[in-house]
């Protein structure tokens, strides 16, 4: 069980983030916003749905890991470790809730980044070659090979 719930808060990294960029330390009390994206409206109601499920006082330790995530920024590594720790024993006080979070991030958009130079982010399946080299050769499987393409 305790594989599933870290599984899944890795799984939620990215929409809480980017709610948590959207909406800072108010992101457990703003309204849905019908113009913000798919993702940020994502990650506030997983971080809702825990947050209305756990005791007063694991609400008090997560609103606090949510501020501290907050005023470091989505990208701060101390502060999302810390968030997603108390998510973690957030989730653990209730094993229904791992469930009712993977049918959350089921219906998620899929989160894809791409950073830095020559970087490729892949939606969904890719059946093609991906190359970012410089005079790269690609070999098929029938033999055939494509030569570097013109820069």
């Amino acid at each position: 069980m305790e594989a599933e719930i870290v599984q899944a808060v890795d799984q939620m990294g990215p929409y809480v983030a980017a709610a948590l960029a959207a909406y800072g330390a108010n992101v457990l009390t703003r309204a849905e916003d019908a113009a913000a994206d798919a993702t940020v409206n994502a990650g506030r109601n997983i971080l809702l749905r825990v947050w209305n499920r756990v005791s007063p006082t694991r609400r008090a330790m997560l609103q606090q890991a949510v501020e501290d995530a907050a005023t470091t920024g989505p990208g701060a590594d101390d502060g999302a470790a810390a968030l997603r720790v108390q998510l973690r024993h957030a989730i653990s006080e209730d094993p229904q809730l791992v469930g009712e979070l993977r049918h959350l991030l089921a219906s998620a958009p899929r989160v894809v980044t791409a950073s830095g130079e020559r970087s490729v982010a892949i939606g969904g399946d890719n059946n093609g070659v991906v190359s970012t080299a410089d005079g790269a050769s690609i070999t098929f499987h029938g033999g055939r090979t494509a030569g570097p393409t013109p820069a």
